[in-house]
């Protein structure tokens, strides 16, 4: 990927030194193990439905693509991704990561993890090629910078590499764009490029974002004193991180084209903000 002029790109997520060292290349991150479930009920409650699914592989045939795509911005270690891709089988899930040193915890997971016996026999005929053990997971994972403004074409283009069987129009017009906890560790480039990005990333009529993690409400509010060390230290450690407020995330969304669909409390202390293009 060509070097970016600018501001300097997140690096947080990715830094190796985040994450405990299992077997092989992968690693671990305690709240992935958390929050990974809460999240997946969530998608599943907005993408899992018969409908959904419906339009989604609808859409996805109408842009030359065998199969939706869920794109995920900044992926870490790849448990979040296995884990989605086992429970959303008629989705393709494409990691991210702006660290290709984690590329390789992201691999092993998607080839070690398995999907639902009912559902496995179904992801393994839909999918062309893929990720050994999770055949919707498509490999390998792309080098995706959050507040790059050309992120959407490097996404398009890596997707069109892959498994899914291309994008005729030359738009990604994923099903749904995912993040988690990226944009409180960040700075706010990468924030508001998601969302910028996400514009044009997202199939119109629907295709949904979804952003996880620690939020301000009120304009700066802080839900728990806990929260509010947490913001500081991280301050402390770089002053271009730290919580964003929900309603400046909807008014950079909006900015974007996209719509607020919910605002849900999640456990620890975090929200699940879903946004839609029309």
């Amino acid at each position: 990927m060509a070097a970016q002029q600018g501001p300097a790109p997140y690096t947080f997520k990715g830094s190796m030194d985040t994450y405990a060292s299992l077997e092989g290349q992968k690693r671990e991150s305690p709240a992935a193990e958390r929050n990974k479930d809460y999240i997946l009920e969530v998608l599943r409650e907005y993408l899992g439905s018969d409908a959904a699914t419906a339009a989604a592989v609808a859409a996805a045939a109408a842009a030359g693509r065998r199969r939706p795509v869920i794109l995920e911005v900044a992926s870490g270690s790849g448990q979040h991704c296995a884990h989605l891709a086992a429970g959303l089988p008629a989705y393709d899930l494409q990691p991210t990561d702006l660290t290709p040193e984690l590329f390789g915890s992201i691999t092993a997971y998607a080839a070690t993890s398995t999907p639902p016996a009912a559902a496995a026999a179904a992801a393994a005929a839909a999918a062309d090629g893929g990720g050994g053990g999770l055949p919707n997971v498509l490999l390998p994972p792309l080098v995706l910078d959050a507040s790059s403004p050309d992120w959407p074409a490097v996404a398009a283009a890596g997707v069109a590499g892959g498994s899914s069987g291309g994008a005729s129009s030359g738009r990604l017009d994923a099903a749904a764009v995912l993040v988690i906890n990226m944009c409180h560790i960040s700075p706010l480039t990468a924030t508001r490029g998601l969302l910028k990005g996400a514009g044009t990333a997202l199939r119109p009529g629907g295709g949904l974002l979804f952003v996880y993690g620690p939020f301000t409400v009120q304009r700066g509010r802080h839900t728990t004193d806990s929260n509010a060390a947490f913001h500081a230290s991280l301050q402390a450690r770089d002053p271009s991180w730290g919580y964003r407020d929900v309603e400046d995330m909807k008014d950079w969304a909006a900015e974007a084209g996209l719509e607020a669909v919910e605002i849900r409390d999640m456990p620890a202390n975090n929200f699940m903000l879903v946004f839609r293009r029309p």
